[in-house]
């Protein structure tokens, strides 16, 4: 609380950059006050100048800028006292400024002007305003050497805010507002990408001028019902405060919204606040002279061992907590605010200046006992018994619980080590780890008081941040630059990318490999991998902007652990985990093919893996695991990455160095599997099996170094080196290389590295030698040579050499090679078409089936007059046309020429015939060849020239055209012979007359009538079928078949289906030809089947009931007098179905009930034979048996037996087809008739009907045919179906619903 008596209101107020002084100006005082919050007391510097109306402390230095109402500037220096007076910087009042962190100081005046200057008061460059200027900003972006400030803002005329480009002559904007807000008071930027606009009528906006939305409002809220009086931007807090009438509230500058459990309410009305610049007080100054300081966030200090945090909750309390369970939390009072912190597995120590208190960490968190130090302490680590506390660059290491005898008390730096400062330290278990200024790591055992390790950095080092065990550690430099170090055989690694204003590095406690570089505005994921291909290793994951300034304390499994600006824990998930970590905070849903991403950067491999197979098969995922399994030398994760991309021979060989315990071996092989060839090389030399290296190259085909390698490591193998070496340099025409090669393959005995070697050549090897000797020889012009070497090597050798000759136009010889390679064809060519010796090549044609060489011999032979052999010779060489030409002109068969053409067809040969049987006057067989030779127009010109036009129309069958078909119509017509005249119309697709001269015939032609009708689909000629057959022209109907057949030929399968069943009625009830109607049921069904049209169930049910009564005689046959009995019911049910046999059907039923056994029903059967209309047409022969079942009635019988359904397994009787339970319509036994069931399953080979297995096997067994379709069954082609679904679903479908049949 600052009291100010002296003067009046307090007109303006500024912390410096340093955030330890603050400038205060007040109404009527030339004097500058000045408050330091280190002291806490004020001080006042004269100005000399009378109304000051504004002042603003340099963002980066000592400067002071004062502006007056008469357009004056004063620049006070803080840390020289001067004060520097600069008269006429504006001819009007300054009424305000502001610096940039390029030291530029922009003024603006009621002169309406804005003066941009130096840091020395200098004007660089002045702009004129439209109206009096009230306030101007210069915003700020980047940090460090990449700061930047672009832009200017001013507010003119409390109503619009103009926005220049300080180094561009670029229009300014101009931002204008709603005028419900009321006049601008006052405006603040964060960075250069938000404005923060306050008004008077108490609204607060935020825009965003530099995006593409620039007149979009980010936030709007009315905060005071007065005017806005002051607006301060914290960039380190990410808050805005802002002031009006009794309060100062505040927004959150990252969800951009209003925090009103953190607004401050003040007993007199505020008129100015002030940020310092680490955002931890925040100055509000009142209209009556007072000024209040309020403590904005606690001061960050925390510390850590293992997952146990300390920090600094408020001034005077410390909370010890489990980052990993919450539930484990102490709160420690302590007795004055801290200025250093440590944390042990037992105790916690915090203290000031040279003091340090200690607690126990149990419930009661009790102090037990403190420790003064000779000087101030900068930092303490602390073991579970021990503490190491550094002060004035030494290192003391006592006891937490004291020591008496001195004996574990312990200086650093001692008497014969580095006695340079110690920079940083570090306390586990077992080891005192400290750096010094001169560069040194320096590991001290404390069981042992010795020092075990010792490394000597080339520069100083500054920070020192070791693993939970200390056998990691990471340093930083002095230069800026990290590294890693392992103590246990001294290596250094250097951190890629080390960001140079690094502040803390946390070691991930779960995944040990992992860690954190936190820098001022970043965070940094590594992974260190001390195992991998080349080494011990460091990569960099991932970079992100840190989005809060709060403390990073512990990093667990990728969630960070911060300590607050309010004295609490905070905790986020890195980018790097951000798909693998738990993260309440984050809704989005996992994405696996990220999660796969981020657990292989990671070096995760098993969790990679995992993921990639929960991916299913995706082969790119697979080959980046398996490449990164490789590198790490994982061969377990590599196998399996191997198989799920599918890649077998991976497998295999990844599975070979499952036992290799070498490392440099195992790293030398997955180096080759990758492709790194020069490293495989290097490491397998350095292994216990070198010759792999050898290996290596000769699998690449990089034969000169294997060589090399060979006659160290392994000099058996350089004539196989040399042999392949040889083939790969004849491969690239170094012929003569290659044939030094060849000879060096061949020798058995040389010396290799100083020593004797004998090698045992192969035969197979010493033949590929002089094979490529032979080929080298005859490319280099040594044909002699090359000739009598290749005859030596056998046929491919003498092929090979000849393919050679041949290109080098040596055909002699080239033919003489082939012939003694025993290919004759290339032989043959030869000496037909380049050495034209015929004689040569004759013996040869008998062993040679090209067409082609055929051909060239029956040419040669031709020019010789040969031309039995030369026709013969043309026939093997399959070219009929040259034969056909032989046998007219030169041999005069030509019946052979005309059984040729007829056979192959041929254009040119039958237009040769033509030509000849014309001019022979055999014009039948002239007009046959030219339609086949397709000059259909000249034969027929031919045919009606000689009357041969029935001829003409049978040759040409369907190899005519349109206009073709009709002319042979039209003369059909002319000559009163219709039938004929029709089928041509049909054939040119003139269906009208065609249909008109079919039905002109008679019944004759009803059914091609049909058939044109189907092909045409036409309406009216549909409609005049159906006249006809409806007997509208003669008042005679015709056969209902005829019907069923035109909707079948025009696809109208449900119409033909509802035909059919009125036929199939029709020949069951006033014919009683069952079969016949069961043919055509059964016709019908399978047509709809195939076609994958519903079957309607009236015509289903029709078929059922005819098959089921063409079955009883069967089933007699076969004695299953219940089946057949219980057919005979089903067709007694129906009995209306069947008027023409009714007395024989129910005398049947009656009969073979009693045969069942079935009395009860066989008597209600006979009760109904005896009534009078039916009584006289029984038998003679069952009469009598008939009225004896009548007199003495039996009306009991055994219940008929069930079955399950195949669809629901409900039980009910087997001669039922309609399931109660599930309403399906059960599929029938076409053997037995009754219900299928699912376990005993089969179908017809032939109909595909179903079938119980049994049945069906032992009827086709005794009748050898299938009941439905009467095809031939062989029994052995029956199978039995284990799983009926298929078909149960199909049938389910097949037939129409009740709806189908009304849309039908």
């Amino acid at each position: 609380d600052v009291g100010i008596t002296a003067g009046g209101a307090i007109l303006g107020m500024d912390w410096d950059c340093e955030g330890e002084t603050l400038a205060i100006m007040q109404q009527n005082n030339s004097a500058l006050i000045f408050w330091d919050i280190a002291t806490r007391k004020t001080s006042m510097v004269e100005t000399n100048m009378k109304d000051l109306s504004f002042l603003k402390w340099n963002v980066n230095g000592p400067e002071l800028a004062v502006g007056t109402g008469k357009g004056n500037l004063v620049l006070y220096n803080k840390r020289t006292t001067r004060i520097q007076q600069m008269l006429g910087k504006h001819t009007k009042k300054i009424c305000g400024g502001q610096w940039n962190p390029l030291n530029q100081l922009a003024l603006i005046s009621e002169d309406k002007n804005l003066s941009i200057n130096n840091q020395g008061g200098d004007q660089i460059r002045q702009e004129g305003l439209k109206g009096i200027p009230e306030d101007v900003l210069m915003p700020t972006s980047g940090t460090g050497k990449s700061v930047r400030s672009e832009v200017i803002s001013v507010l003119v005329g409390n109503k619009n805010v103009i926005i220049f480009n300080k180094d561009s002559s670029d229009l300014p904007m101009e931002l204008a507002f709603v005028p419900k807000y009321g006049d601008i008071t006052l405006h603040r930027w964060l960075h250069d990408d938000y404005l923060v606009v306050g008004f008077s009528g108490g609204y607060v906006t935020v825009v965003s001028p530099r995006s593409k939305d620039a007149g979009n409002e980010v936030f709007t809220k009315q905060l005071f019902k007065g005017s806005v009086q002051d607006i301060q931007v914290c960039e380190s807090m990410r808050r805005v405060a802002v002031c009006g009438d009794h309060a100062v509230k505040f927004i959150d500058c990252v969800g951009w919204r209003e925090l009103t459990e953190d607004q401050l309410q003040l007993q007199g009305t505020c008129d100015k606040i002030r940020w310092t610049g680490d955002g931890s007080v925040l100055s509000v100054g009142t209209v009556d002279g007072n000024v209040f300081n309020y403590l904005a966030r606690m001061p960050v200090m925390n510390a850590s061992s293992g997952t146990m945090i300390a920090y600094l909750s408020s001034l005077r309390e410390v909370v010890v907590r489990d980052a990993v369970d919450d539930s484990k939390s102490l709160a420690i009072s302590i007795e004055m605010e801290p200025s250093f912190m440590g944390l042990g597995r037992n105790h916690v120590a915090m203290g000031m200046n040279n003091m340090c208190w200690f607690y126990s960490c149990d419930k009661n968190g009790q102090k037990i006992g403190e420790h003064q130090y000779l000087a101030t302490v900068e930092e303490i680590k602390m073991s579970s018994t021990m503490a190491a506390v550094r002060y004035d660059g030494r290192i003391q290491l006592h006891g937490i619980l004291g020591d008496p005898d001195g004996k574990k008390t312990r200086t650093f730096p001692e008497d014969d080590g580095d006695d340079s400062p110690i920079t940083a330290h570090h306390l586990t278990e077992q080891f005192l780890i400290y750096t010094t200024k001169r560069g040194s790591v320096v590991y001290y055992s404390i069981e042992d008081a010795a020092v075990p390790n010792e490394y000597r950095h080339e520069a100083g080092i500054t920070m020192l941040f070791p693993n939970a065990s200390g056998t990691r550690c990471v340093f930083v430099d002095e230069l800026g630059q990290g590294y890693i170090y392992n103590p246990v055989d001294s290596s250094l690694l250097e951190i890629p990318k080390f960001p140079k204003d690094a502040q803390r590095v946390l070691w991930d406690l779960m995944d040990r490999t992992t860690f954190l570089v936190a820098s001022v505005a970043e965070l940094h994921t590594y992974v260190y991998s001390p195992i991998s291909m080349t080494g011990p290793a460091i990569k960099k994951v991932s970079t992100s902007e840190r989005s809060s300034p709060d403390s990073p304390i512990v990093l667990l499994n990728g969630t960070v652990s911060c300590q607050t600006a309010g004295g609490s824990v905070s905790t986020f998930v890195l980018d790097s985990h951000s798909q693998l970590a738990e993260n309440p905070d984050d809704p989005r849903p996992l994405n696996p093919e990220k999660q796969f991403k981020q657990a292989l950067a990671l070096g995760r491999l098993e969790e990679a893996a995992q993921y990639c197979e929960g991916q299913g098969p995706d082969e790119k995922m697979a080959a980046q695991l398996m490449k990164t399994s490789m590198e790490a030398l994982d061969v377990q994760v590599a196998m399996r990455a191997a198989r799920m991309a599918g890649d077998v021979g991976m497998t295999i060989a990844l599975g070979k160095l499952l036992d290799v315990e070498d490392k440099n071996l195992l790293a030398g092989s997955m180096a080759m599997f990758v492709g790194d060839y020069s490293l495989a090389q290097d490491l397998l030399l350095s292994s216990s099996r070198p010759v792999a290296a050898l290996e290596l190259r000769a699998d690449l085909m990089q034969w000169e170094p294997a060589i090399r390698l060979a006659e160290t490591l392994d000099p058996q193998r350089i004539p196989a080196s040399c042999l392949q070496y040889a083939d790969q340099l004849q491969a690239l025409g170094e012929y003569e290389s290659a044939l030094e090669r060849y000879q060096q393959a061949m020798q058995s005995h040389f010396m290799a590295s100083g020593r004797d070697v004998q090698v045992n050549l192969s035969t197979e090897h010493v033949n590929h030698c002089k094979a490529g000797m032979a080929r080298m020889h005859i490319k280099m012009g040594n044909t002699t040579k090359g000739f009598q070497i290749a005859v030596e090597c056998g046929d491919a050798v003498c092929i090979e050499c000849a393919t050679i000759m041949e290109s080098m136009k040596q055909y002699a010889d080239a033919a003489l090679l082939y012939e003694k390679g025993k290919n004759y064809e290339k032989a043959a060519n030869l000496y037909i078409t380049k050495l034209k010796d015929i004689k040569a090549a004759t013996p040869l044609l008998a062993k040679v089936s090209t067409p082609k060489l055929h051909i060239k011999f029956a040419q040669a032979k031709e020019k010789q007059g040969q031309y039995r052999e030369a026709a013969e010779a043309y026939e093997r060489g399959k070219d009929h046309n040259s034969v056909v030409r032989l046998y007219l002109q030169q041999l005069n068969e030509p019946q052979k020429a005309c059984s040729i053409v007829r056979n192959t067809r041929s254009v040119e040969g039958a237009a040769d015939i033509a030509k000849y049987c014309e001019g022979q006057g055999d014009y039948r067989t002239a007009i046959e060849f030219l339609i086949v030779a397709k000059e259909n127009q000249k034969a027929a010109e031919l045919a009606q020239s000689h009357d041969l036009m029935d001829s003409y129309a049978h040759f040409m069958h369907n190899d005519g055209t349109q206009h073709e078909y009709v002319a042979m119509a039209q003369y059909y017509e002319s000559k009163q012979q219709p039938e004929k005249a029709a089928e041509f119309y049909e054939r040119a697709g003139k269906y009208a007359p065609a249909l008109k001269l079919f039905l002109s015939v008679g019944d004759r032609c009803v059914e091609k009538a049909i058939e044109v009708v189907g092909l045409a689909r036409n309406e009216v000629l549909t409609n005049t079928l159906v006249d006809y057959l409806m007997g509208e022209h003669d008042s005679a109907p015709k056969d209902p078949k005829f019907i069923y057949k035109l909707y079948t030929a025009l696809g109208n399968y449900r119409q033909a289906a509802r035909t059919a069943v009125l036929i199939a009625r029709q020949e069951m009830q006033e014919l009683g030809n069952y079969k016949v109607a069961h043919k055509m049921l059964y016709d019908m069904f399978r047509d709809l089947d195939s076609g994958n049209i519903p079957v309607p169930r009236e015509l289903e049910e029709t078929l059922m009931l005819l098959h089921s009564y063409i079955l009883v005689k069967v089933l007699v046959k076969q004695g299953d007098h219940e089946a057949a009995a219980r057919m005979l019911i089903r067709a007694a049910k129906n009995i209306s179905k069947f008027p023409k046999h009714l007395v024989p059907i129910l005398t049947s039923t009656v009969i073979e009930c009693q045969r069942a056994n079935l009395k009860k029903t066989s008597f209600e059967y006979a009760s109904m034979l005896m009534r009078p209309e039916y009584r006289p047409q029984i038998a003679e022969a069952y009469k009598k048996k008939i009225e004896s079942i009548v007199r003495k009635p039996t009306k009991q019988e055994d219940d008929e037996p069930v079955t399950p359904c195949p669809y629901c397994a409900m039980k009910s009787p087997c001669s039922t087809l309609d399931c109660p339970q599930c309403k399906n319509h059960v599929p029938y036994c076409i053997a037995t008739g009754l219900r299928m069931v699912a376990n005993d399953w089969t179908h017809c080979p032939s109909c595909h009907f179903p079938a119980l297995f049994s049945k069906f096997k032992a009827l086709i067994d005794s009748e050898g045919a299938c009941p439905m379709c009467e095809e031939q069954i062989q029994a052995a082609s029956i199978h039995k179906v284990e799983n009926p679904e298929e078909f149960l679903n199909r049938a389910a479908k097949r037939l129409e619903t009740e709806e189908d049949e009304k849309k039908g």
